[in-house]
């Protein structure tokens, strides 16, 4: 990473919205109503345009296991934490003194594994051939980013394809269309956008007092699987109807 990432890391276990820290990131609801979130995020790394007051920004969330964004769980709301980070450091009050620049450009938004997750390889002799390389594949980066960026995520002469982060080039230079992380400057500031309209409908169903219980299903998981609360709920998994999230959001 010092070799090609051109970011620098300026906070860790930055909080947002508690008692002598930054302010909590509101949003304007109906009627008068706000919400507000706060939080704690895992770093923030930039990397400023000379003379312009400007910097890319980058937000990392270290997990303990493997952890990706889904297309389908982000389209219906339930994967947000990560690019709610992302949407707080771009809104951030007073972002030349918590970061050096007045303007913050929203660059990619990354988990990372603090396990790691090695390939099997089919013996010894190939699973030590290179070291440092499966090393360097184990602890990719996984999340989203702009293709503007890239330059700046790997600075790299010539690289085809990304160690760190997950992207491969054509031969003129141009990302693979399945590459899914990469996303235009744009896709990801819409990305970003839809997020906070998500977490607006949320904040108005709460005030108008929708609170039903309706786990899902994305195939053959279901939001029950993980719960705390299973020895206690009332669902029983085997006859009730999931809410089934679809690719495109329905509702």
């Amino acid at each position: 990473m010092r070799r090609q990432y051109q970011f620098d890391p300026v906070a860790v276990e930055l909080p947002f919205g508690e008692q002598q820290a930054g302010a909590a990131w509101e949003l304007a609801l109906d009627d008068g109503h706000r919400l507000a979130l706060q939080g704690r995020i895992d770093r923030i790394d930039v990397h400023r345009e000379s003379g312009s007051g400007e910097a890319h920004c980058v937000v990392v969330d270290y997990k303990s296991g493997q952890r990706r964004l889904d297309p389908v769980l982000l389209a219906h709301g339930l994967q947000l934490q990560l690019l709610t980070y992302l949407s707080v450091v771009r809104r951030w009050r007073d972002a030349g003194e918590q970061f050096g620049a007045s303007n913050l450009i929203p660059a990619g938004v990354f988990y990372v594994s603090l396990r790691g997750k090695y390939e099997r390889e089919r013996n010894r002799r190939d699973a030590l051939a290179d070291t440092a390389r499966a090393r360097q594949l184990a602890y990719r980066h996984s999340g989203r980013f702009s293709t503007d960026a890239l330059h700046l995520l790997d600075s790299r002469p010539n690289a085809r394809e990304g160690d760190q982060f997950n992207y491969r080039l054509t031969k003129d230079g141009q990302v693979y269309e399945n590459c899914r992380e990469a996303l235009s400057q744009t896709g990801l500031e819409v990305l970003l956008d839809t997020v906070e309209l998500n977490l607006k409908d949320m904040g108005r169903r709460i005030f108008s007092g929708v609170a039903e219980v309706a786990p899902y299903r994305k195939g053959s998981a279901t939001a029950c699987d993980q719960c705390d609360y299973r020895a206690i709920c009332r669902i029983d998994p085997w006859t009730h109807r999931y809410r089934v999230l679809t690719p495109e959001r329905t509702s």
